[in-house]
């Protein structure tokens, strides 16, 4: 995370002021109740409630636990078998859970799901059709990162069927590879360095097809007033970093951003469940 300082003064130099804010203390926050205040749209990044290994990653246990906090939506991360199944699961190859350094990519579903894992507990990859029908009636959005360098036509024909199929097609986002979807139903990122140029392609049809999509160490007060005029859903992330060790402001400086962001009124939110304590 950026020093929240930076992100101040990037505000005052791009919207003319900033509102005050003052730290939020992660020791302040509520350890009994985990369950999320009903403003806020929260979806769990990597398929739910992780919290650092207690869950695996795009798992039906995560799912459960993000349901009961009262998270609305899940990010999920979408790959395909060889054999063409889509299933969930975020690195290309399985070294880091099971006994196979194989690529999902490379292999049938039946030999996936065949696959030893290294910890008790811990089950095959689910299916991306077993995962959204069991969210089906009890998370309302899905956030969809395809994981795939080239999705071939066969596979978003696969993807919308999965979607319509379990009522989420018109309630789904899309990180990246999104484009086949635009009009559909679902919205696609935007992320700031495009704004400009999508609105200006799309006019006051922006809203219909693009979220923005911004870090909240990232995204300034002239965006969000911005977004908020055009009627642009906006959507801030806080992530905890994918390698290396977390720095020990990163809570501190997370929590100061996020009130920030409260106080211009941005009530959706994707994060590693580590920050839900902030929406308590």
């Amino acid at each position: 995370m950026k020093n929240f300082c930076l992100i101040a003064l990037s505000c005052i130099l791009n919207f003319g002021y900033v509102q005050a804010s003052h730290p939020i203390d992660a020791n302040e926050a509520p350890k009994e109740n985990v369950h999320i205040q009903p403003q806020f749209h929260l979806i769990a990044h990597r398929g739910g409630v992780v919290d650092r290994g207690k869950n695996l990653e795009n798992s039906i246990a995560a799912l459960d636990e993000a349901i009961e906090r009262g998270y609305v939506g899940a990010e999920i991360d979408v790959r395909q078998s060889k054999d063409g199944k889509l299933f969930l699961y975020h690195n290309r190859s399985f070294e880091r859970d099971y006994d196979s350094k194989g690529r999902g990519a490379d292999m049938t579903w039946e030999e996936i799901q065949a696959l030893r894992p290294l910890k008790e507990g811990i089950k095959a990859p689910v299916s991306m059709e077993e995962y959204c029908n069991h969210a089906k009636g009890k998370l309302k959005e899905l956030m969809i990162d395809i994981k795939l360098d080239k999705p071939s036509l066969e596979f978003y024909q696969e993807l919308e069927r999965i979607l319509k199929d379990t009522g989420f097609l018109n309630s789904s986002y899309f990180i990246g590879h999104g484009e086949y979807f635009r009009g559909k139903g679902p919205l696609i990122t935007m992320l700031m360095r495009e704004t400009n140029d999508f609105f200006k392609e799309y006019g006051e049809k922006t809203k219909d097809y693009y979220f923005l999509f911004a870090g909240v160490d990232e995204i300034n007060g002239r965006t969000i007033k911005w977004a908020q005029d055009n009627g642009i859903k906006i959507m801030c992330c806080a992530n905890l970093p994918f390698r290396g060790n977390v720095e020990p402001d990163n809570l501190p400086n997370a929590g100061r951003n996020i009130k920030w962001l409260i106080e211009w009124g941005v009530v959706n939110y994707q994060i590693d469940s580590d920050y839900d304590i902030f929406f308590r």
